[in-house]
């Protein structure tokens, strides 16, 4: 990454985050789950290139969520260094929380301390902590509901 990087989320809008910021921001919830991405298309335009993908993580495999569908658009600069990247979600993703729902109402009835230190509000708590917490009470679950296999696509 150049040191002038820059991240934007579905538009290039306002200043973005700097480089420590996006790395900040990748460790705290990403990186803990184990980023699991296919690309499936590819384009260059330029020094500008253009990156479809499938993501999944941990989380994701776990209630047996299909991913997440996604384009970034990374322009590199003279040196051959990424200084601004786009994440473009795919307005068609499904959302996760359908297939949530079966683990957060079986752990509220069996592990509610534990659901509360990671989602509050119908919303996920996002550290790199509550990260690590998701992907074992998920795995608890599995296993105590009899259906122990991490899903992938």
């Amino acid at each position: 990454m150049a040191d002038e990087y820059r991240s934007f989320f579905m538009e290039r809008k306002g200043e973005g985050e700097n480089k420590e910021q996006a790395l900040h921001s990748f460790l705290n919830w990403d990186a803990p789950l184990h980023p699991d991405v296919h690309t499936l298309n590819y384009t260059r335009q330029g020094n500008t290139w253009k990156v479809e993908f499938n993501e999944q993580n941990d989380f994701s495999k776990l209630i047996g969520f299909p991913g997440w569908k996604g384009a970034e658009m990374i322009r590199f600069n003279s040196k051959k260094m990424i200084d601004e990247m786009i994440y473009i979600p795919d307005d068609t993703n499904p959302s996760y929380k359908k297939w949530l729902l079966p683990a957060v109402e079986w752990l509220q009835k069996n592990k509610p301390d534990e659901l509360n230190e990671v989602y509050k509000d119908g919303k996920l708590i996002q550290t790199s902590e509550t990260a690590k917490k998701w992907v074992a009470l998920l795995q608890f679950w599995r296993k105590e509901t009899g259906d122990s296999k991490q899903r992938s696509r």
